[in-house]
């Protein structure tokens, strides 16, 4: 019996590839935006630590000469996040785009998928087929056995 072999095989894999690192593409992605997320908290754990180790000090009297200094911590601490939240943004944008590439991919790979399935439906009505004409044609000829012809 004759085995199913798709024509467009080689395409199918290449789109089915072309999905995967898409996809690979996309979780580098997201786990670089959870590694910013991560990083905010920390960022804002800190900010909320020193904002508390400035207010201890101003409450014990420390020398007005360190408000410079706080001034500037806050300053960081404030650059820092701002940063962040910029890099994030950006980060977001590129999986907006990569999920957009990805949904193409997937349409691709399932026109793909759905000519393969055409194509077995057809192979296997053509066997089908095949089979029917050769039953039709043993009994024919048991017929024409049994009748004499």
């Amino acid at each position: 019996m004759k085995k199913f072999k798709f024509r467009y095989e080689s395409v199918l894999k290449m789109r089915l590839d072309q999905e995967d690192k898409i996809k690979n593409d996309l979780a580098k992605l997201i786990t670089r935006r959870q590694r910013l997320i991560d990083q905010l908290i920390e960022v804002k754990d800190a900010s909320a630590l020193y904002d508390k180790h400035i207010q201890d000090s101003l409450e014990k009297g420390e020398s007005r000469s360190e408000r410079h200094q706080f001034s500037q911590g806050k300053q960081y601490y404030r650059d820092k996040t701002n940063n962040l939240n910029q890099q994030l943004a950006q980060i977001n944008q590129d999986i907006i785009g990569v999920q957009q590439k990805l949904v193409e991919a997937v349409k691709d790979r399932k026109v793909m998928d759905k000519l393969k399935e055409k194509a077995f439906k057809a192979f296997v009505e053509a066997i089908n087929e095949a089979d029917e004409k050769l039953i039709e044609e043993v009994v024919n000829f048991a017929n024409n056995k049994r009748n004499g012809e």
